[in-house]
């Protein structure tokens, strides 16, 4: 009688530290999935990148207007050299993402294109090669240096007939006299050589998830 009570105790004991092992597991479960939120798909993603490059865009082009119009291409290209990332960065700031422009021909040395913007480029220019529209799309880029990773927004951009002011070709749409002002800003400009219409390069926003 004496060793089977001993049994049934020993089998009570594992049953009870099995129920509490599993209790456990669940509400380790519960606390990892409210620390770890669902993502958010794809569609905000680009709901929210569109609203950002549209206001980017928008600010950037109305400064780079009034100081064309004031003081023509000299004024323009010193305003972008010394404000346009400032303003960009602010912007950055108040949308908690970050806020880039970056091609394969790049005038200012600092919008050269990382790994991740490589491989959006080469995508982009295949697309563009094969003479399709490019639609922005979104990446989603591993965690880096942190437990947290980035959702990437690529959006085209075109050259419009404005840009020819500063994107052109020397001598035809852009001056002769203008591009020597571009070259003493920017000694290693490559931006040149575009027609109205033509794919540029791409936006680049990245936001973390």
């Amino acid at each position: 009688m004496e060793k089977f009570f001993l049994q049934y105790l020993t089998v009570l004991s594992f049953s009870l530290l099995l129920a509490s092992a599993c209790t456990q597991t669940a509400e380790e479960e519960q606390q990892a999935a409210v620390q770890a939120p669902e993502a958010l798909p794809d569609s905000v993603y680009l709901s929210k990148g569109g609203e950002v490059v549209q206001k980017t865009f928008a600010t950037l082009s109305s400064h780079l207007k009034a100081n064309l119009q004031k003081k023509g291409v000299e004024g323009a290209v010193a305003y972008c050299h010394l404000n346009a990332y400032p303003l960009v960065d602010s912007l950055s700031r108040a949308y908690g993402a970050q806020i880039r422009r970056t091609s394969l021909k790049v005038r200012n040395p600092q919008d050269a294109p990382d790994a991740y913007e490589q491989k959006a480029l080469a995508k982009a220019a295949a697309a563009h090669e094969k003479g399709e529209r490019i639609s922005p799309w979104i990446e989603r880029l591993p965690a880096e240096n942190s437990a947290q990773g980035e959702v990437a927004y690529y959006a085209p951009i075109y050259t419009l007939p404005l840009c020819l002011k500063c994107h052109g070709t020397p001598g035809e749409t852009l001056a002769e006299s203008d591009y020597a002002i571009i070259k003493k800003y920017y000694p290693d400009d490559q931006a040149i050589g575009y027609q109205a219409g033509d794919w540029r390069g791409l936006w680049s926003i990245r936001f973390k998830e």
